[in-house]
């Protein structure tokens, strides 16, 4: 009685830091990117007083850093295009809907501003949503759910659809390549033995990416696919 006790309560405790950390996404005092400054702060402070290591969020070098880099930057190759040109589009297809990226208009050729969001970016979606979606996520869920036969394919798919919540204001399409943007990287991350680097670098990339489309007022590369492939 008294282990399972313990184990309740363990549980109780982890999914009371969960809701707590993730409600701070949508906190109205705090804006990016020092919101996700703050989540990575308090998801750093809670494990380390409780583990004592980061290693159960992914602070583990699995690889060298060398290889790490070359296997985000092959995963990067391969599912950049497919995402963009063909998943994107059918997306756009199904929902009747296009991103809104009409947030990003004001980085066009204002060098300034795009290696300001480039920093903020790099912070808050490469490491906070990693950091938080990913490493934090799985540790709470490892915890809260018992174990059976489809485990860490729930945690894929419970932390892709609170990755893709915050991006509500991106509409009905951005809210699905969001999740399934968030199904890419909880598979890699877990492909990789739980290595959070692999990921942190995988979503620097792809963000780096879409800055730099924006800066050039290029952004209609998301597109492109709904012309070629779907005729639309």
């Amino acid at each position: 009685m008294p282990n399972n006790l313990t184990l309740s309560n363990a549980k109780l405790v982890s999914i009371l830091q969960a809701l707590i950390v993730y409600s701070f996404v949508f906190n109205p005092w705090t804006s990016f990117p020092y919101t996700f400054i703050i989540i990575i702060i308090s998801i750093l402070v809670l494990v380390y007083w409780t583990d004592k290591t980061f290693a159960k969020i992914g602070f583990i070098l699995s690889h060298s850093i060398l290889k790490t880099i070359g296997i985000a930057l092959t995963i990067f190759l391969i599912t950049s295009p497919i995402l963009d040109f063909i998943i994107q589009p059918l997306v756009n297809k199904v929902t009747g809907d296009t991103v809104d990226f009409s947030a990003f208009q004001a980085l066009a050729h204002n060098f300034k501003l795009y290696s300001k969001y480039a920093l903020f970016v790099l912070i808050s979606a490469a490491f906070g949503e990693e950091i938080l979606f990913r490493g934090f996520l799985f540790r709470q869920l490892n915890i809260i759910l018992p174990e059976f036969k489809f485990k860490t394919q729930t945690m894929v798919f419970v932390s892709a659809i609170l990755f893709s919540i915050p991006h509500w204001y991106q509409g009905l399409s951005g809210l699905i390549m969001t999740f399934i943007f968030g199904i890419l990287f909880a598979t890699v991350y877990v492909k990789f033995k739980y290595n959070l680097w692999v990921t942190i670098i995988l979503h620097g990339l792809i963000d780096t990416l879409f800055l730099t489309l924006a800066y050039y007022e290029k952004l209609d590369y998301y597109v492109l696919g709904n012309d070629f492939l779907f005729g639309y």
